[in-house]
């Protein structure tokens, strides 16, 4: 992990790309995401990770070298870390079939519907092809008119129907980079975390509907998946924005649309990025607001924890592409790799109990050097000391 490449660190011994592709093939929306979920659950006893579930249907993985992450509990002696994503992706669901309608989930607005949009519904005997015709406002509610080749059951769900995964140039495509890539960088960094036997305390956990309300994040939260003092980095594939470009490398998010995060946690990626920095001189890490839209890290910190977030620039966020079309969603290869190095180092530095933060460090060198001259300084003035 801290070889250097004329880009940034090597690739990890779990590619994060093929874990992105083979994810990106099973079809996901909120409350839909049993596909992803049989995938992650099998890739984790794959890499030789410990996985369970919630009552709520979140994934809560951990490597299996390690003890479970409650086990540490309130004022173990090292910090544990929670990398945490979600398996869903705005899509639709059938709602009715006579005619046939559905209603959106998630985030679908910047697909215009000014024509006909195929997707694939997904139901009980296998996938069907379809389109979304257009939006009606039924009773205050938005419905969608929709058209399939064959018959569709009420709650089958629909995904856009923009193509399978594919690599261009150092570029990523699939029908849903968003948080299927942040899922994938969860599990090549606990994979080379049971790889090299690292004895923090880490876990990943992947959660669902976040795309209608941060819902998987939330029920985690209120339940304490994790000890309270668990430093919480969300994973999200994010829209790209000035300042958070993509081939820059993963983003240090200190905040989204609704929430700024906390300073301990940020501290924790700063100190990640100081370490990758010094094996990796050349590395590119980027620090930005991400406004774009609300992450995971805004649950967790509302419900009380230290919570930070990495991100991926986004590309056709949410699948709207510059034209109004449904287009599939793309991030940068190198983004994704320099991520999981950034992980691993925020992993080994939990471990590294009280460890300096690299901007606390040059703020008090600075006022050690010159703390003289103020006092002396100081010591001429007449202010306070009458006329």
């Amino acid at each position: 992990m801290n070889e250097t490449s004329a880009t940034g660190p090597q690739q990890p011994s779990l590619d994060p790309v093929a874990l992105l592709a083979a994810l990106a093939a099973c079809p996901t929306t909120s409350f839909h995401e049993a596909y992803v979920a049989a995938g992650i659950w099998q890739f984790c006893r794959d890499l030789g990770l410990d996985v369970r579930h919630d009552p709520y249907g979140n994934l809560i993985a951990t490597p299996s070298h390690l003890p479970p992450l409650a086990a540490g509990g309130a004022g173990s002696s090292t910090r544990a870390v929670a990398l945490v994503a979600h398996m869903d992706h705005p899509g639709l669901e059938v709602t009715g079939t006579d005619p046939l309608t559905g209603v959106g989930l998630g985030g679908i607005g910047g697909i215009t519907l000014d024509a006909p949009e195929p997707v694939w519904f997904i139901t009980p005997t296998g996938p069907v092809s379809g389109r979304v015709l257009g939006r009606v406002a039924v009773d205050g509610a938005t419905q969608l008119r929709l058209e399939a080749d064959a018959p569709v059951p009420v709650g089958a769900f629909g995904v856009w129907d923009v193509g399978a995964f594919r690599e261009e140039g150092d570029l990523l495509y699939g029908p849903a980079a968003d948080d299927l890539g942040g899922c994938a960088a969860i599990l090549a960094t606990l994979a080379e975390c049971r790889r090299r036997e690292l004895p923090a305390r880490v876990v990943g956990l992947f959660t669902r509907a976040e795309e209608v309300g941060l819902v998987g994040a939330t029920l985690a939260a209120r339940q304490e998946l994790v000890p309270k003092d668990t430093i919480v980095i969300s994973l999200e594939t994010s829209k790209a924005l000035p300042g958070a470009e993509m081939g820059g490398g993963p983003v240090i998010r200190v905040g989204d649309a609704s929430t700024a995060f906390h300073h301990e946690g940020e501290t924790l990626l700063r100190r990640a990025a100081a370490r990758l920095r010094e094996a990796n001189p050349g590395v590119s890490i980027q620090r930005q607001l991400m406004y774009g839209g609300t992450c995971e890290a805004t649950a967790f910190v509302a419900a009380g924890y230290v919570a930070t977030g990495v991100a991926f620039p986004l590309g056709n966020y949410h699948n709207a592409g510059p034209d109004g079309r449904a287009a599939q969603e793309y991030i940068h290869r190198q983004d994704l790799i320099t991520g999981v190095a950034l992980l691993v180092a925020a992993v080994e530095e939990a471990a590294r109990d009280g460890a300096p933060d690299p901007v606390e460090m040059r703020l008090n060198q600075r006022a050690d050097d010159l703390s003289e001259r103020l006092r002396l300084t100081a010591a001429g003035w007449t202010v306070g000391q009458g006329a």
